[in-house]
């Protein structure tokens, strides 16, 4: 299906901004962009755009449930837009709802190959579910995405540290590291990884955490705790 009415829904929305009463108050606010969107789709009922302009104008002001039932409308209509399985997978994992999160981040990644962020997001559910062989092939997709995608780097090292395949998950983590030195989440993960197999390198590791990100950040205790106990003979 085409994505009709496009043009003319945009410039009825762009004609209907200056009729607006001027609004003083953030729930009038939310009805008068509520209402300019529902009356496009009075004369646009079938516009998959519109209902997803709805979604994004339900989900800005805090209407949850409403924007869920437009981006599950939008995706009716049409059921390549992307965009808007993205934000029903967001929804859906906010809930709760894992399983249908899922299954929306599989319709993004279907409808967009390229979008890294999706993928990254897809491995992270599927670990949530326990599916790990899954959330490794999402991670490597992500990165096939997005060679500098430090984030997908990370996650998957984690998951071949759970799987204590130390090597992988060694060579993961200084990826990551190597792609974005201010990422401290990394090298507290790669410190786990020597801990009780390599002092030396964990020691480094500890060391270049401390002089990179100082006392004040919210691991510096830990790492000052650890060091101290690798110095003890």
């Amino acid at each position: 299906m085409k994505i009709v009415g496009v043009v003319a829904c945009l410039a009825f929305l762009a004609g209907c901004g200056g009729q607006e009463e001027e609004a003083n108050t953030p729930r009038k606010r939310a009805e008068a962009e509520i209402s300019q969107v529902l009356r496009a789709l009075e004369v646009n009922p079938d516009a998959p755009l519109l209902h997803f302009q709805l979604g994004q104008t339900y989900q800005k002001h805090g209407y949850v449930d409403s924007a869920r039932t437009a981006f599950e409308r939008c995706v009716e209509l049409y059921e390549s837009f992307a965009e808007a399985h993205l934000q029903l997978a967001q929804i859906y994992y906010e809930e709760g709802d894992l399983e249908r999160s899922v299954r929306a981040y599989e319709q993004t990644v279907r409808f967009d190959a390229g979008n890294a962020a999706a993928y990254n997001n897809l491995g992270f559910v599927y670990k949530k579910l326990d599916r790990p062989e899954e959330a490794v092939k999402a991670y490597e997709r992500a990165i096939a995405a997005d060679s500098l995608f430090a984030q997908a780097y990370n996650n998957l090292g984690q998951l071949f540290k759970n799987r204590e395949e130390h090597e992988q998950a060694i060579a993961l983590f200084r990826r990551a590291i190597a792609i974005k030195p201010d990422f401290p989440e990394v090298y507290i993960n790669l410190a786990g990884v020597y801990e009780g197999r390599d002092v030396d390198e964990e020691t480094s590791v500890w060391q270049t955490f401390l002089a990179k990100f100082g006392e004040d950040q919210q691991y510096s205790v830990h790492a000052r705790e650890r060091l101290a106990l690798l110095k003890t003979p």
